[in-house]
Order: C-alpha cells, then sequence, then structure tokens
C-alpha cells in the first residue's frame, strides 16, 4: 500500500493539470481597495523620496556654503505646498466641469463614506496627489538655487500649488478642457514636469543668474565638491520617478494591471540607458570631454523623456525616445547661456523640453493618442505656467520682499588673513 501510494502521487505531480487551474482568479473587491490603497501609499512616498534626492542634487550642484539655504528650502516649500493644496488647489483640479478651465475654490475635505465607489482611500488618493504638487516645487528650487530669498520663494510656492498647477492639470487629469475636447492624455505624469519647468523659466529669467555666473572679469566657479551625492540623489530621483509613474497607473487589482507596471518600467529602463549614453557621447565628441552633469541629467531625462506614455512603446521605441532626450539635456544648457539664463538644476531642458518631447512622441506609440491634441495641450499648459509665474514673480520682484538673496560668505574670500594663503580647494569640472 504504501509503494502504491508513492507510485500514485509521483504520478501526480508529473500529469499535466487542467487548463483552468493555471488560470488566475479574479481579486475581491476588498483586495482591490487595499492594494488600490497602498500602491497610492508607495506613490506618495515616492513623490516625497523625489523631493529629498532633489535636494541632496541641488546641494552637490550648488557651493557648499549655500547647503544649509537649500535644505531650509526644500523643507519650507513642501510645508507650503502641504497646505496650500489641501485649502485650494485639490478642489480646483478635481471639481473642474466636463471641458472647463476653472474649478470651485475651497479647502478639501476628507470623504470615506463610500469606500466601495471609490475604490481606494480618499487619504491615499490625496496624499499622492499633493505629492505630485511638491515635487514641482522641488523642481523649480534647483533652477533658482544660490540666489534666490526665501520668503519670496514660498510666496511663488503659495501661488504654484494653490492656483498655477492645479488649474492646469484640472484640463488634464481633473477632466477639463484638453482631455475632454482635444483628448490630451498623460499616463506618466509629463503635466507635472511642463508645469514645473516653465515656472522654473520664469523664475531663473526674473531672477537672474547666480553672482559672476556670467562675468567673464570675475568668472564664477562651482566650487564644489560634493558631486557623488549629487550623482546618488539622480539615482534616488530616478527611483522615485518609477514610483511616481506606477502611481499614475491608478490601479493595481489585478493580472492586467501588474503586466502594465512591468511593461512601463522596462521601458524606462531602456529609455534612460540609452539617454545616459546619448548624452555621454555627445559630451565627449562635441565638447571633447565627457560631461558629469550632463550625464547626471540624463538619468533623470530618460523617464521625463517617456512620462506620456511609459507602456505602448516597444523596448526598441523606448531607447530611441530616451535617446533623444539625452541630446535634449546635452545641447539645450549652452543654448540657455547664450541669453543669460542660469538654470542652476538643468531644470528646463530635464523637465520642460523633455516633458513635452514625452507629451508629443505619445501620439507615435499609441495609435489612441492624437498629435494635434498633444501638441496643443502641452503647449497651453507650458504658456499657461510660465505666463502667470512670470507675473508672480515679476510682482515679488519689485515689492518689499525683493527676489534676490545677499550672496552667501565664500570661506576662500572671507577667510582670517593667517588663512588666506591655504590653496584653496580645486573646482569640479561639470560638464
Amino acid at each position: 500500500m504504501r509503494r502504491f501510494a508513492v507510485i500514485t502521487v509521483a504520478l501526480l505531480s508529473v500529469s499535466p493539470a487542467p487548463a483552468g487551474a493555471q488560470e488566475l482568479a479574479a481579486s475581491s473587491e476588498t483586495t482591490q481597495y487595499l492594494l488600490n490603497t497602498a500602491l497610492l501609499v508607495a506613490a506618495g512616498l515616492s513623490a516625497v523620496l523625489f523631493i529629498l534626492a532633489y535636494g541632496l542634487r541641488d546641494i552637490g550642484l550648488a557651493r557648499v556654503q549655500n547647503a544649509p539655504a537649500v535644505c531650509l528650502r526644500m523643507l519650507a516649500a513642501f510645508a507650503v505646498t502641504i497646505l496650500g493644496f489641501w485649502l485650494s488647489g485639490h478642489m480646483l483640479a478635481y471639481s473642474v466641469e466636463e471641458a472647463g478651465f476653472l474649478g470651485e475654490f475651497g479647502a478639501w475635505t476628507l470623504d470615506d463614506n463610500d469606500p466601495a465607489s471609490r475604490g481606494r482611500a480618499a487619504g491615499a488618493a490625496w496624499f499622492f496627489e499633493a505629492g505630485l504638487a511638491a515635487m514641482a516645487a522641488a523642481i523649480v528650487a534647483a533652477s533658482v538655487s544660490e540666489r534666490v530669498r526665501l520668503w519670496a520663494f514660498l510666496i511663488f510656492v503659495g501661488f504654484l500649488s494653490g492656483l498655477i498647477y492645479p488649474v492646469a492639470i484640472s484640463w488634464v487629469w481633473g477632466g477639463g478642457y484638453f482631455a475632454e475636447i482635444w483628448r490630451y492624455q498623460d499616463e506618466g505624469g509629463a503635466t507635472v514636469h511642463i508645469i514645473a519647468g516653465a515656472a522654473a523659466l520664469a523664475a531663473a529669467f526674473v531672477v537672474g543668474p547666480r553672482p559672476g555666473r556670467f562675468n567673464p572679469k570675475s568668472p564664477w566657479i562651482a566650487a564644489t565638491t560634493m558631486m557623488p551625492l549629487s550623482v546618488f540623489a539622480a539615482g534616488l530621483a530616478w527611483i522615485a520617478l518609477q514610483g511616481v509613474v506606477a502611481g499614475l497607473a491608478g490601479e493595481y487589482a489585478d493580472v492586467e494591471d501588474a503586466v502594465r507596471l512591468g511593461q512601463g518600467l522596462a521601458n524606462i529602463a531602456i529609455a534612460t540607458a540609452a539617454a545616459v549614453l546619448a548624452a555621454l557621447a555627445i559630451t565627449q565628441f562635441v565638447y571633447d570631454r565627457p560631461g558629469l552633469v550632463t550625464t547626471m541629467c540624463a538619468v533623470v531625462a530618460g523617464p521625463v523623456s517617456l512620462s506620456g506614455d511609459p507602456v505602448s512603446p516597444g523596448l526598441w521605441q523606448a531607447a530611441m525616445i530616451g535617446a533623444v532626450g539625452g541630446v535634449i539635456v546635452s545641447v539645450t544648457p549652452p543654448f540657455l547661456a547664450r541669453f543669460r539664463i542660469d538654470d542652476a538644476g538643468f531644470v528646463v531642458p530635464t523637465h520642460l523640453l523633455c516633458g513635452m518631447w514625452g507629451a508629443l512622441i505619445a501620439a507615435w506609440v499609441n495609435p489612441d493618442i492624437a498629435l494635434t491634441g498633444q501638441s496643443l495641450g502641452a503647449a497651453a499648459i507650458a504658456v499657461f505656467a510660465f505666463a502667470i509665474s512670470l507675473m508672480v514673480w515679476t510682482a515679488l520682484k519689485y515689492s518689499p520682499f525683493g527676489v534676490r538673496q545677499r550672496p552667501a560668505p565664500d570661506p576662500a574670500k572671507d577667510s582670517p588673513p593667517q588663512n588666506r594663503g591655504a590653496a584653496p580647494a580645486p573646482p569640479t569640472a561639470q560638464g
């Protein structure tokens, strides 16, 4: 009997299972609710990680004496953004009428009375959406590093989180004009990057360059030895963008959602690799030396270039799209320098231009997306964010606050007389 039992078990273990046993059962409504909520919580934490990563990246790019100001600016901007998005931002973004332009002004209230219809916890969804708004503020902060006044910047962040950003995303994710009339689609956060990049361009234009940045008689040198910190922070930002893209998918409750998530992550990895190699090749053969900062920016430019639709491209298409992003971050900074626009964090090419590239190229990889709608939507969002930001920054410039801070003391110049003969730290080539 023992031998018979052993033979029977062995035959059953190697015999083919019924076809129906290989199909995965659908999850229950409770499981779907929990998974969707967990996804939004993880995505919101990824947005916070992006903010911290951009703060570290900014510290590595700035001169050492400006590091405390960078930290203070990031922490205060996060606090202002959360309050601004709570008091007016969320309602403006998600109470707009169908095909409308402007939602309602008012504070958001937590409402979980009907969890079955929502499919996720309302607080988790708000947490993720507020995190996206805080990401935009962190991106703008990087562009005006080392010369913007704290309180002027925080006032602008209040306008950004409470008015500029919510109105622009209401046209897309809130069911507003461009989503309903022109079928503008954004599956990976291109709108966030476009808004932040356009606002950063206006800020850099009004605030002006860093002291000595374009002065041939007193050349500006970024005397920082923390470039490895910036590279590490760029890697953290790349990881954070993966989580943000997953959160923007909205659902993670069945096998199809998991497959789409896996496709998007694979495409982003391929696009990032292509962007890094393209930036490295251009800086080597055009500028005759590999550029560390340019290559580092390409790490973020890869995901941003796919932010219009990270799922639909094939792997070879993702590589081509990412490579163009690497080209954008390589050739744009010298062009901006000709116009004396000092973009300290390389935000305009990395977020504005690569974000618009990602929105437009989505029409190539997804037949359900029209190029006309994508072009009009991306252009309108960029123009709106730039125009309103320009007005706010101009008003702040001529207000009692002002927009420029006094230069931070330079240890190499302000050291005691007995230490002035010491050799200064060697400058770091930033590409």
